[in-house]
């Protein structure tokens, strides 16, 4: 282990497979992480990942060299894979890593319960991005969270400040356009989860905008090798190369590089030299670089014009896969779904509406829906509900009862304004009787308060262990992953799991903070699509200047809505037209009022209004 000034500095390494380890052990390293053949989000190569045997040996020869080893058990996991995991835990506990790296709260919950004796660290798959989910899986347990991608070096200090956890900070490699676990296109359209390591990369490929084509998504690799002591001023403590996919001569030469002037620094802070080891890394670059959002948002400066800013992976010289269209709705996709399913009832009077205007707060009272959730991150032009807007829907909302869908990011700054709006809200005489909460930091602000908690689908819950994970923080109803198969959805759903399915939507299915707008320099009051060979991709920007690219499609699960296990149902409504609502619920209750059933409850929607099934199918 290194140090700075009485700050501890751990250079992190990643290691792919057992022969690629056996060269980082002896490189200028302190720690590696590394991933067996389960549970673990880099399952889609062949040749790579570690068998239970080289992971013990593993562990072994890094203790020998007196190095750290994180074993990464950072995949969400099904509920095939809940029988597997205590026991699984109970090995890594034996073989006695450094640590663990989790993203799904099951791998959490299970880990505490069994009171291991090694760390736990929080995956940058959890996308920590403020002190109350930081306070909270503090709480649980957790030694060491990695920060999100999109997290300033500004607010990694604010949070080491305010904090007793120790943080993880990407340093260099490949990144993501999309915040972490926040982008579903890849399982959408090839049943391919990005958040479960088996990404096929739709934001690498080419896109038209006006007559031009660009590769807007595709975003450069991270590299901090000029800024490695605004890191360890920032109180950073492990500095972490992304690469387990990367081959062994290259990896190994680049920690070497990154620990020479870590070493450098620490001897001499004032004259050490790393511009040569800059340059190294420039000519051996795999794309562009950047440093990413470390010293705030990059917009342009981050986008790759190399290999995949060209058309070609780096490592095939092909795309990795190539723009393709959703897929419609199908009868025989239909028909297999309602073998999953039984014909069993949902609870009728239940249906619920995520909403961003007045009027299509309207129609859903007209139509009479049990729920509304009025959207906060709100697409412009439009503009946030204000308070005024909310005494008067609960001035004639009768008995429907009325939610915020809290934003799916939420800084420090957010939750104090939340806060603040809802306590003027019910000191103004408006009823909200609960909210939709997007990440822990939300669980753990409000719990304990005068509102009813239902987890969003950003929360990415595959399990009922995970489920319960939230249920024991005050959430009383979750929404499934939409990521979901129908197997899997129909075993959380049989469960007993109170939940929230989502059946209707054209779905945000990347999330970003990189904003397409500024990028190519369109106003918010007309619409960005882009458009290559799979179709056209429309980009809307929400009012806390997130960007969202929508599905092609509506996602839905319409067909088969009258046959979810009691479950509540929700339609997501933020891009439609009031009409276009009216018609959506409308199909909804004939549906579940069993007046129609199957490809045939499609058919009042409207020709215009085109459908895919999205992950379930698969």
């Amino acid at each position: 282990m290194r140090f700075f000034n009485g700050k501890k500095i751990e250079l992190l390494a990643p290691a792919g497979n057992y022969e690629i380890f056996k060269g980082i052990v002896e490189s200028k390293c302190d720690a590696i992480y590394f991933g067996g053949q389960r549970m673990n989000m880099r399952m889609i190569r062949k040749g790579f990942n570690f068998t239970d045997e080289e992971l013990k040996l593993a562990v072994d020869l890094a203790r020998e060299r007196n190095k750290a080893t994180y074993i990464t058990v950072n995949n969400l996991l099904d509920e095939d894979d809940l029988e597997a995991l205590d026991a699984y835990l109970l090995f890594l506990d034996e073989i006695k890593p450094t640590g663990i790296i989790v993203q799904d709260m099951a791998v959490l919950s299970r880990a505490h319960k069994l009171n291991l004796g090694i760390e736990i660290h929080a995956s940058v798959m959890m996308n920590v991005h403020n002190l109350e989910t930081i306070h909270a899986l503090k709480e649980k347990g957790v030694n060491r969270v990695v920060l999100s991608r999109e997290t300033t070096l500004a607010e990694a200090s604010f949070f080491h400040q305010n904090s007793q956890m120790e943080f993880e900070y990407f340093t260099h490699g490949d990144m993501c356009v999309a915040h972490g676990a926040q982008c579903y296109y890849s399982s959408m359209l090839f049943g391919m989860s990005s958040n479960r390591g088996k990404c096929l990369k739709p934001c690498r490929w080419w896109f038209d905008f006006e007559g031009n084509r660009a590769y807007p998504l595709a975003v450069k690799d991270m590299s901090m090798i000029a800024h490695l002591p605004e890191m360890i001023h920032s109180g950073i403590t492990s500095f972490k190369i992304e690469g387990r996919m990367r081959e062994k001569e290259f990896i190994v030469d680049l920690i070497n590089r990154y620990g020479d002037v870590i070493d450098r620094y620490i001897e001499d802070p004032i004259g050490y030299d790393y511009k040569a080891q800059e340059a190294w890394i420039y000519e051996h670059r795999k794309r562009d670089l950047s440093t990413a959002y470390a010293f705030g948002t990059p917009g342009l400066s981050n986008i790759n014009e190399r290999y995949e800013g060209t058309g070609k992976f780096y490592s095939t010289g092909k795309m990795f896969s190539t723009p393709t269209e959703e897929s419609k709705v199908e009868q025989h996709q239909v028909d297999q779904l309602i073998s999953v399913f039984d014909r069993q009832e949902v609870n009728r009077e239940k249906l619920s509406v995520r909403v961003e205007d007045m009027d299509q707060v309207r129609v859903a009272l007209e139509e009479g829906v049990d729920r509304i959730y009025l959207a906060s991150d709100i697409f412009e032009p439009k503009h946030p509900f204000t308070i005024e807007d909310i005494i008067e829907i609960s001035s004639v909302k009768n008995e429907t009862e009325l939610f915020i869908a809290l934003p799916r990011m939420m800084d420090e700054l957010q939750f104090e304004k939340y806060k603040v709006w809802l306590e003027k809200i019910e000191n103004s005489g408006g009823k909200v009787e609960g909210l939709l909460i997007t990440n822990l930091g939300v669980a753990k602000a409000f719990a304990g308060k005068d509102y009813k908690m239902v987890g969003d689908f950003s929360l990415n819950i595959f399990n009922r262990t995970a489920a319960q994970f939230y249920l024991d923080q005050d959430v009383e109803m979750i929404t499934p992953s939409i990521e979901l198969p129908a197997k899997e959805l129909k075993a959380l759903l049989d469960s007993g799991v109170p939940c929230e399915v989502i059946t209707h939507g054209r779905l945000s299915t990347m999330y970003m903070s990189h904003d397409l707008y500024e990028a190519q320099n369109v106003s918010t009051d007309d619409t960005l699509v882009y458009e290559n060979e799979g179709g056209k991709y429309v980009v809307k920007r929400d009012v806390h200047g997130k960007t969202h690219l929508l599905m092609q499609k509506h996602y839905t699960l319409l067909p088969i809505a009258d046959r979810l296990s009691g479950a509540r149902i929700r339609i997501e409504a933020q891009n439609d037209t009031p009409d276009a609502l009216r018609a959506i619920i409308k199909a909804h209750k004939a549906v579940i009022h069993r007046e129609v059933c199957g490809m045939d409850s499609l058919g009042s929607l409207g020709k215009s209004h085109l459908v895919t099934l999205g992950a379930i199918r698969f």
